[in-house]
């Protein structure tokens, strides 16, 4: 299976680009039935990221008490937005083919309100890529697992540049 193929004798970087994202996206949505099965996916995902980024805490309410990532896991604070950040990045990557921007968009929207910056939003999909990584060992293929890598990194430098545009919020 190659990437970016083409029978047209000359083709721009921009088409290169939207050609193999077409490409990995298709990955990632097909390998989505099985990694969104993941027991606790979104709580494991959330989890990670407020243990290892622990700032994140603040935009949650989750209280600081909890210091390791199994009493984060076991916390009720931490299931509602786990399933949230599931269900989005599920429409994100449901929506892939036909409604990518417009989804982004409504995502940075929802983020933009949580007080999350673009310089952050790259430790969400990190912890995801980490949870898919740690959970599924040797479940996916090498091609696959680069999929959700470069997807993952697609998803965040979207949100970034999306959420960059917002006027930043006063701390007052």
């Amino acid at each position: 299976m190659g990437c970016g193929s083409s029978n047209a004798t000359s083709t721009t970087e921009p088409n290169n680009n939207i050609t193999e994202f077409a490409v990995y996206a298709g990955q990632v949505k097909q390998t989505w039935p099985d990694i969104k099965n993941i027991d606790k996916l979104g709580a494991k995902t959330f989890a990670y990221l407020l243990h290892k980024y622990p700032e994140f805490k603040t935009f949650y309410h989750i209280p600081e008490a909890y210091k390791t990532e199994a009493d984060l896991l076991n916390a009720d604070e931490v299931k509602e937005p786990g399933e949230r950040f599931i269900a989005w990045y599920s429409d994100i990557i449901e929506n892939s083919d036909t409604k990518f921007d417009e989804k982004l968009r409504e995502h940075a929207i929802q983020l933009n309100n949580q007080g999350v910056r673009a310089t952050q939003v790259k430790n969400y999909g990190d912890s995801l890529i980490h949870v898919i990584s740690y959970e599924l060992k040797n479940g996916l293929t090498v091609e696959e697992k680069r999929a959700w890598q470069l997807f993952c990194t697609q998803v965040s430098s979207s949100l970034a540049m999306e959420l960059a545009k917002f006027p930043r919020k006063s701390i007052v």
